[in-house]
């Protein structure tokens, strides 16, 4: 077998053997390395959309469950009981009170403090400081109870905040009491 070498190729052999090899990186340049980024850009969009939906499968419950309140009856006007004076036998019965308001709202009572050195000055009304938990709508529904109370002479002051998973009612209440 003859030594190979360059010299002994035909020039032509040389140059299609060149122009084929600029013609492969060409190829390779202009069209496989471009779409090896467009790739790599389209998988991130990818995971970008799978954590998006993702999230929307965790938040598909909530949805539904808001869509079902949303659908509940809500009386256009609230009924305001007639006002009355809650017996002194009765004062002990204040956190029980609040635990049935609580109890019908779906809320959590943490504390209720009546203050009986309001009742002491003879004002004819007690001061109730109490702590509520739970959800919006379990507030609102809350409110509304606490409203059908007829002992009830006025709520000085309300502050609500979100704890958590859920939202914390702080309420100073006066009952009129005698």
């Amino acid at each position: 077998m003859k030594n190979f070498t360059l010299k002994s190729l035909p020039v032509s052999s040389l140059a299609y053997l060149g122009i084929g090899i600029v013609i492969l990186l060409t190829f390779v340049t202009a069209i496989i390395c471009p779409s090896l980024k467009q790739l790599n850009r389209l998988d991130g969009e990818i995971s970008d959309i799978q954590g998006r939906i993702n999230s929307q499968k965790v938040l598909l419950p909530l949805y539904f469950d808001l869509v079902k309140k949303s659908e509940e009856k809500v009386p256009d006007t609230l009924l305001l009981p007639e006002k009355k004076v809650l017996p002194k036998e009765s004062i002990d019965l204040i956190p029980s009170l609040f635990k049935g308001i609580a109890g019908k709202s779906g809320m959590d009572l943490v504390a209720v403090n009546p203050d009986f050195t309001t009742f002491a000055r003879g004002g004819g009304a007690i001061l109730i400081n109490t702590v509520a938990r739970g959800d919006f709508s379990s507030v609102r529904m809350f409110l509304v109870e606490l409203g059908k109370v007829p002992y009830v002479k006025q709520v000085e002051e309300m502050e609500i905040r979100q704890r958590a998973n859920n939202k914390e009612l702080k309420l100073t209440i006066w009952l009129q009491a005698g």
